[in-house]
Order: structure tokens, then sequence, then C-alpha cells
């Protein structure tokens, strides 16, 4: 029972496009720099012209598929009565993540080390590379999504007005 309490609970949620669009332009720049600087992927082969040219192509594929659920996040928002709740953002999560980890490793195999005789293998490709990858790149996309929710819920609460009437039940509260 508490469990569903817990899953049931109403997250802040910011349904503005333009919101979701900087998310995911800060998550290609966060993977973009995350790659560069940590050289994950046998990054450190690469010639810096290389690294200039693969490493934005992964940013960009982040923010695609980021930006490829925005219409499944937006039905999700409107079937809720447009409420938004801690297991929507954790289905969100759980799709988006899923179909990451696909196009990720398809871009690797297919992209990256295309015509190489020796790719990772899909397990060692998950556990060391893209799983360490996921740990700091998704709390950067969680933290934006909650901010920008709970931003949203401020100003809703900054336009309400409420009128206190001289007793305990007596008031009035317009949005």
């Amino acid at each position: 029972m508490k469990k569903n309490f817990i899953l049931n609970t109403k997250y802040p949620f910011d349904p503005s496009l333009k919101h979701h669009i900087i998310i995911a332009l800060g998550l290609a720049l966060w993977i973009f720099i995350f790659l560069y600087f940590t050289e994950p992927l046998d990054v450190n082969e690469f010639r810096d012209i290389e690294k200039l040219i693969y490493l934005p192509l992964y940013g960009l594929l982040g923010a695609f598929c980021y930006v490829l659920f925005l219409p499944l996040q937006s039905y999700l928002f409107h079937k809720n009565d447009k409420n938004w709740f801690v297991k929507t953002e954790l289905l969100f999560f759980l799709i988006f993540t899923c179909v990451s980890i696909v196009v990720a490793r398809l871009f690797y195999l297919y992209v990256i080390v295309l015509g190489e005789p020796n790719p990772y293998t899909l397990w060692y490709h998950l556990k060391s590379v893209i799983f360490p990858a996921l740990l700091t790149i998704l709390p950067i996309v969680i933290f934006g999504r909650f901010a920008f929710g709970k931003y949203k819920n401020k100003k809703i609460d900054e336009q309400k007005i409420e009128i206190k009437g001289e007793g305990n039940y007596e008031g009035l509260r317009v949005l």
C-alpha cells in the first residue's frame, strides 16, 4: 500500500517544450564534455579532429533520444489530467534510458568501430562504458527536469490569491 502511495505522489513537472529543449541541449553539451575529458570508449585513440567529429555526435544523439520522447511525455501528461506523478517520471526515464542504450550501442557499432575486427562485447560495453556514463549523465537530466518543475510550481503558487477570513475555515483561494 505504501509503495503505491509513493508512486502516485505528484512530481514537479514543467510541460513547456522550450524548457525541455534547453534540457536536451544541456544534455548534449554534458555528454560531449564528459566523453571529451574522461575518454571512455577508447576515445584516446582518436586524433583531436576525430574527437571533435564523433563526440559531439554522441551528445546530439543523447539530445535526440531525449527530444524523441517529448510527445510520449506530453501524451502521459494529458492522459493523467495534466498531472505528473513519480510513476510517470520513472516510466519516462526507464523508456528513455533503454532506448538511449540501444541507440548508443548501434552508434558505437555502425559509426565508431565500423569495420574494426574486435569491438567491445555488449556486456563489456554496458558495464564498463554505458552504465558509468549513465550514472554521470542521468543526474543532470533528473536535476534539470526537477528544477524546471519546481520553478513552474512556484510560479503557479505566486499567481494564487488568498483572501483570509476571520474564522479558521473562512477564506478564499483563487488561482
